[in-house]
């Protein structure tokens, strides 16, 4: 599993807020398609705005002013489908004005597509980082998992006769947020 630092509120809107296009610079993902843990880092982006025709307009937040919260944590896990260039998804619309893929997309760079947002019951604390990160955790259904050291079944040193997700605990429940 990989896990991406994204700003708040960037990282609410994509777990909460229906964000299915994270946008960067380069294709941090190469070829990886798959489950991706979103780390919501310790800045806020302050100028947070979305396009949804030719001028900004402030990105659609709980007014209970969750999406400032929790900073430094893991909130959630989604799928990446996709990665494509934006070049790649820009069409010219009749007026003359050029659409991207998604309301959330730019037009510059490359769009990490992402569905099926899943939020943690609980934040996990874990520390940011650039790129898209390899992570020590599994989805496994509902539940995020990690290794332990040893059996956790009691089946002893016989491989063969361990229960299905021996050796792996329990992190966090998952719950659907779409």
């Amino acid at each position: 599993m990989r896990v991406l630092t994204v700003r708040q509120p960037w990282a609410w809107a994509i777990i909460h807020g229906g964000k299915t296009v994270e946008n960067r610079t380069r294709n941090l993902a190469g070829s990886y398609r798959g489950p991706v843990a979103i780390h919501a880092g310790l800045a806020y982006d302050e100028d947070a705005v979305i396009w949804t025709g030719p001028v900004p307009t402030p990105l659609a937040i709980d007014e209970d002013g969750s999406h400032r919260e929790p900073r430094g944590h893991i909130i959630g896990v989604v799928d990446l489908v996709d990665v494509h260039a934006a070049l790649d998804c820009m069409t010219q619309e009749h007026d003359g004005d050029w659409k991207v893929c998604s309301e959330w997309s730019e037009r510059s760079g490359y769009h990490l597509v992402l569905a099926n947002p899943r939020a943690l019951d609980e934040p996990l604390p874990w520390k940011g980082g650039l790129g898209l990160r390899r992570l020590p955790l599994s989805v496994h259904g509902d539940a995020l998992i990690g290794p332990v050291d040893g059996c956790t079944c009691g089946a002893g040193r016989i491989s063969y006769q361990h229960e299905p997700m021996c050796g792996f605990e329990l992190v966090a429940h998952l719950r659907a947020t779409a």
